[in-house]
């Protein structure tokens, strides 16, 4: 399984990702004075553990994945910003599975457009009454601009550019990888994109800015079957922009930290999975691909059994076109909404009144109190 920026069990599920875990463990211990001198110079006492663990039992109490691989392997020799950056990512790991409120959000994902040109039948985009005002729209790049400053200032370490809709499609996408790039807090800035509007500038602007994982949305590899699960494409443009993204990597780029990842869903649970990765494996790094969570209409879903607290709450925050907050985005019409960031501060918004509800109702065994917490399916047990 690949252990992305969470930890549900409903999730991309890597084909044969490798990883070397004993390359990244010894360069980690290679440094051991340099670690424990940052780690003191810090006084965090969870980066203390993770030095600890390190120590006692020669290896990270982390698992690696494959952009996780990449980026430590391009800084190696940056010692300072890799610790950092590992300090990260165990740091949200736990805010996660342990249920701890680290004062800020350490994962913001935000909201360039809300709008996608494609319906594919699994996506809450085919919904009809959330494809209209009030739930459409366009971020205003000054309020991007304010969210990034606020994320690097609180060391939120990682950003993805997307949400309900296809970020590309704004006309400051590039902008918007080039202003990220400039934050010294901020290590992992991740795009998911369903390819459609990768051009030659979007391209080399990713490679530049060190997105570090770039998501390509992809659900086949017959032409078929794909533009019948992604509505409105047109499959031999969309491995056209893929086979341009990889080359322009491979000519100009041949040190990027950039992970291209095509994850794919397995809409009706029959995909080939090594003819789907054989395909698409020789213009990306990582395929990846998993079964569809009810989203294209959540709160009509059937209620489940899921009881235990959704990690959501504890290690992310998602910021829509408009300011406004949210735990998540298979609740795309905002019934959990927090507040908004046009308002407050997303260090107020982490620890206001409103989500710290919504967080003792998931531990005290009422997550089923709340839709749709009590539909969405996402289990982290």
């Amino acid at each position: 399984m690949s252990n992305a920026l969470g930890n549900s069990k409903i999730r991309q599920e890597s084909i044969a990702e490798k990883v070397d875990t004993q390359q990244i463990n010894n360069l980690y211990l290679s440094k051991l004075n340099e670690f424990e001198k940052i780690v003191n110079e810090t006084g965090d006492p969870y980066s203390k553990d993770l030095l600890n663990h390190l120590k006692k039992f020669r290896k990270l109490d982390l698992i690696i994945n494959k952009h996780m691989e990449m980026f430590i392997i391009k800084y190696q020799n940056n010692f300072t910003k890799i610790i950092k950056y590992l300090i990260f990512r165990y740091k949200f790991q736990l805010a996660g599975k342990k249920k701890i409120n680290l004062g800020y959000p350490p994962y913001l994902l935000i909201e360039p457009v809300s709008t996608c040109n494609l319906r594919c039948p699994f996506c809450f985009q085919t919904d009809k009454t959330f494809t209209k005002k009030p739930f459409m729209g366009v971020m205003d790049f000054d309020f991007f601009k304010s969210i990034v400053d606020q994320a690097d200032e609180l060391e939120t370490g990682a950003i993805t550019i997307a949400s309900r809709g296809e970020p590309t499609m704004h006309k400051k996408f590039v902008d918007m990888l080039e202003y990220v790039n400039t934050k010294k807090n901020i290590f992992e800035l991740k795009v998911n994109t369903n390819g459609t509007f990768l051009n030659e500038e979007k391209c080399h602007a990713i490679f530049k800015n060190n997105v570090t994982q770039l998501v390509v949305s992809s659900d086949h590899y017959i032409k078929e079957d794909y533009e019948r699960l992604r509505l409105g494409s047109n499959f031999e443009k969309v491995v056209e922009n893929v086979d341009m993204l990889f080359n322009i990597r491979k000519k100009h780029y041949p040190d990027s930290l950039t992970e291209i990842r095509i994850s794919g869903i397995d809409n009706e649970k029959n995909l080939d999975k090594e003819k789907f990765k054989k395909f698409w494996i020789k213009r990306c790094d990582h395929v990846s691909a998993s079964y569809p969570l009810e989203r294209w209409n959540t709160y009509e879903n059937e209620i489940d059994n899921i009881k235990d607290p959704c990690e959501n709450l504890w290690d992310r925050m998602y910021v829509w076109f408009d300011g406004k907050v949210n735990p998540c985005d298979a609740d795309y019409k905002s019934y959990l909404s927090y507040g908004s960031a046009k308002e407050y501060d997303l260090k107020d918004l982490w620890n206001n009144k409103i989500l710290s509800k919504t967080r003792n109702q998931h531990l005290n065994n009422k997550r089923q109190t709340i839709n749709p917490c009590d539909r969405c399916g996402v289990t982290f047990l």
